[in-house]
């Protein structure tokens, strides 16, 4: 196919997946699928509490406040401030992505949920929108997002996903939730892949904290892109081509867009995270703690001389052996490294400001030796982790993780990942857990659930009470 064809075959593909995806309902959408979309919607609301102390977050959020204007849509921490849909969106999404605690999508770079549910969250508490049109609205804007990011890959890391993608994810999500026709989508989808941000990848890399807005800015262009196709303003069903491989060179694949829909969810293809890290570095923590769990008397580093660890191509882009800044930790595989064996795990705590100038972490960040592996293994075990620890009386200790936990491969069972939003949201958000459980359960049994038609802000009141539910619920 030559680059003509190509094109045109990605503005029709595009098409097609428009036309198909405005016309599923929440009931078209199989249970597994619908159950596992309530997951993620729990894990990235946890994963926005995770930040809710940090202190450039304190500080984001209270501008916000300040500025106003108040509204109806809640910003996910302490006090639950009222703001208005864009800045209740863009506070919550600056939240999620700060702790690399929230859900990602497995089968290409991106992390659909952080692009798409905290807009969708917004509108939906202001505009008193019923829980099963979120659900249906935010499978749907994972579908869309995902699919984006399969059909223009990109093989060497530049831009990276949350600057590329997150224009692509809230428009999605406002638009399935406001229900737009497909011409009206399609022309609004045209318009947000030319409004991403110019975010290089190698600024999670280095720490920039900026990197920690890219979701955040893409709401705004997300409205914009709605906005404008209403109005006759549109680019054109070739548009995101044009972007992604014309201009930014990524690969294309425009049959990525329409192969296999409605039998095969982009929302099953979703991974979460115990790590509090980039993914890339997940087998590498767990092969070490496999390591320390045979060999106990490792743990907290002081006998070890030497770290060897052969990894993937996107694993070996890690590889600040002095971070500093708590997102530069979460984007070192030498700190990952170091950080696991020294605590243990790979929690929120093994890569906060304390543990990033922790002595025995920086010590052993420096003993670090990175290579790629020898030969690369198809998916899932694409981002696998050879590790050898060397004591000081050079005994070597080896592990290897073909492919990390979480993904779909190698789930966490529910009640793990419950165990982990109960502990980001017990203190600020006392019901969440239990909401969401009873979502959880509800949605796969049927798509008309009295509890579905529920108003979502109904469901926002209860994660903030400490009353059973029914008393919330009335």
């Amino acid at each position: 196919m030559n680059e003509h064809e190509l094109r045109e075959a990605a503005g029709r593909e595009l098409q097609a997946f428009v036309q198909w995806s405005v016309s599923q309902e929440l009931a078209d959408i199989p249970g597994s699928a619908r159950k596992k979309a309530v997951m993620i919607m729990a894990d990235d609301l946890a994963a926005m509490l995770s930040a809710e102390q940090e202190p450039q977050v304190i500080a984001a959020h209270a501008g916000l406040v300040k500025r106003g204007p108040a509204g109806r849509a809640s910003l996910f921490r302490n006090g639950r401030p009222q703001l208005s849909m864009a800045q209740a969106a863009m506070g919550n999404a600056l939240a999620a992505s700060w702790n690399e605690l929230d859900e990602g999508y497995r089968k290409a770079v991106c992390h659909a949920g952080l692009y798409t549910l905290p807009v969708l969250f917004a509108i939906a508490e202001s505009e008193h929108i019923a829980t099963s049109e979120v659900i249906r609205a935010g499978v749907l804007a994972y579908e869309t997002t995902a699919r984006f990011a399969k059909t223009w890959s990109f093989p060497a890391l530049k831009i990276h996903p949350h600057a590329l993608f997150c224009a692509v994810g809230a428009t999605a999500s406002i638009g399935f939730l406001r229900r737009l026709p497909a011409d009206i989508m399609l022309a609004a989808l045209s318009n947000a892949a030319t409004l991403g941000v110019v975010g290089p990848y190698s600024q999670a890399i280095r720490g920039a904290l900026v990197r920690n807005t890219w979701a955040a800015a893409g709401i705004s262009n997300g409205f914009h892109a709605i906005e404008w196709a209403q109005a006759g303003i549109a680019g054109l069903a070739q548009t995101p081509h044009d972007v992604y491989f014309e201009t930014l060179g990524s690969d294309a694949d425009p049959a990525s867009l329409t192969e296999g829909l409605g039998q095969e969810w982009a929302v099953a293809s979703g991974y979460h995270k115990i790590n509090a890290c980039c993914q890339y570095a997940h087998s590498a923590i767990e092969a070490m703690q496999q390591i320390v769990h045979e060999q106990p008397d490792l743990l907290g580093g002081a006998d070890v001389q030497r770290i060897r660890i052969k990894t993937h191509r996107l694993g070996l882009t890690l590889n600040d052996y002095q971070p500093t800044t708590t997102l530069g930790a979460k984007f070192s595989l030498p700190h990952a490294l170091a950080t696991s064996l020294v605590h243990g795990h790979g929690g929120a705590a093994a890569f906060d400001s304390k543990a990033l100038q922790d002595e025995r972490v920086k010590r052993l960040r420096a003993h670090v030796d990175m290579s790629l592996v020898v030969q690369e293994l198809p998916w899932p075990q694409d981002r696998p982790a050879y590790l050898t620890v060397v004591r000081k009386d050079g005994r070597e200790h080896t592990a290897v993780c073909l492919s990390a936990r979480g993904g779909p491969d190698l789930p966490f069972d529910d009640e793990e990942l419950w165990e982990k939003i109960r502990g980001l949201s017990q203190a600020t958000m006392p019901g969440l857990l239990p909401a969401m459980r009873r979502l959880h359960a509800c949605v796969a049994e049927t798509a008309q659930h009295g509890d579905l038609e529920r108003p979502w802000g109904q469901w926002v009141d209860v994660f903030f009470s400490n009353r059973p539910i029914e008393q919330n619920l009335g």
